[in-house]
């Protein structure tokens, strides 16, 4: 839980910062002629990007002594595993909040300055190499096996994230983000080794994992309303449940609850997914009916003026 923790104290440290005024008030600070659109407080988002899995973080990665024995010779088991390239892709809204909560008007800053929902999918994957020595009694090595393998697994997956941004000028910011993000596995990764012949003990993370995540970006507005933000974003907690296989005969275990390492179980290697991405949020403008709506104090006035 030691993530969670930081990212939330991140967040609120943040919060004494002032919400960032990016609505030009001379010609000269704008691309182009100031923008007096009458824009919705939400608007479409939707991010790309690639995915990568980062191994090695855990110590239980690299070697394992394990526990058998065939004609009194034992096995050290080697793992190697290396993350692979893959891709994803979501769509949703983004939205602005019209007025601050209590906290945030006693506090006289923005503790919330957008908050945004998605869904899409995501292709993640990775491999691995099993060295196998075989030793005697004393130790010594009498023989070596090699075998591997690789696999890809697919989510869709629903998010949703509070945002906090913190003002670099007129046109730029840093965007931090937490969030909760639930997936679901559609596409079911291989679990087979290339060239194995001794039964190693493996453990795969079932369907449904759920995850909270921290995100960073750096905003850049390319008109009111209009905001492109390259960033990256990886989870720090999350809960999955695996099943062990034998690989000799490829029957699975009672699931195992795994609550607080955000990296996925394949073989017998943890994989840490990480996400860049390029997101793109715009505004939608709506037509003026009426009197406008009663700012009720200054801050809110404010807020409204910062689309």
């Amino acid at each position: 839980m030691k993530g969670i923790g930081i990212a939330i104290i991140l967040l609120i440290s943040l919060s004494s910062i002032a919400q960032r005024d990016l609505t030009p008030s001379k010609k000269s600070q704008a691309f182009g002629s100031r923008d007096f659109r009458n824009l919705n407080n939400y608007g479409i988002q939707f991010q790309l990007g690639p995915t990568y899995t980062i191994t090695r973080l855990d110590k239980n990665n690299r070697t394992t002594i394990a526990d058998y024995a065939i004609d009194s010779i034992n096995g050290q088991y080697t793992h190697n595993p290396k993350g692979l390239l893959g891709f994803y892709a979501e769509i949703g809204m983004a939205h602005f909040p019209k007025k601050r909560s209590k906290l945030s008007l006693w506090l006289k800053t923005v503790l919330v300055s957008y908050y945004d929902w998605g869904i899409g999918y995501k292709h993640i994957g990775g491999t691995e190499t099993t060295t196998i020595d075989r030793l005697d009694a004393a130790g010594n090595v009498v023989g070596s096996d090699d075998y591997s393998g690789k696999f890809y697994n697919g989510h869709a997956f629903a998010r949703f994230t509070l945002h906090k941004n913190i003002n670099l000028g007129k046109q730029f910011f840093i965007d931090n983000g937490l969030g909760l993000n639930v997936d679901y596995k559609v596409v079911h990764g291989s679990a087979a080794y290339l060239g194995e012949v001794f039964p190693g003990r493996r453990s795969l993370y079932n369907p449904l994992v759920v995850q909270l995540h921290y995100s960073i970006g750096f905003g850049i507005k390319l008109k009111r309303g209009s905001y492109l933000i390259p960033g990256v974003r990886t989870p720090i907690v999350g809960y999955q449940s695996t099943s062990s296989i034998m690989a000799a005969n490829g029957k699975g275990s009672s699931p195992r609850h795994v609550f607080g390492n955000p990296a996925f179980q394949w073989f017998s290697s943890k994989y840490w997914p990480i996400y860049p991405h390029i997101k793109f949020i715009y505004l939608l403008e709506k037509k003026a009916k009426g009197c406008p709506p009663v700012e009720t104090n200054d801050q809110d006035k404010e807020t409204q003026r910062n689309r």
